[in-house]
């Protein structure tokens, strides 16, 4: 069961990575202000989806434990 608490800790840790290193290459990116703000929308709106997507994972995860202890 700890074990599957770490990787839940590690799989958020390394989508927090890739978000945070995307958006340091768009800001580092050689393209106008109004592209690059576009570009961060887009990441931001696309991270939205991913985390709702895990919290949804994490929520039916959450439920099958309880169906299973009771």
């Amino acid at each position: 069961m700890e074990q599957d608490s770490r990787c839940g800790e590690m799989a958020v840790m390394f989508l927090a990575g890739v978000a945070v290193g995307a958006a340091a290459g768009l800001l580092l990116a050689p393209h106008s202000g109004s592209y690059t703000r576009r570009q961060l929308q887009n990441l931001a709106e696309d991270v939205t989806e991913r985390m709702v997507g895990l919290a949804g994972d994490a929520k039916d995860a959450v439920d099958d434990v309880m169906e299973k202890g009771s």
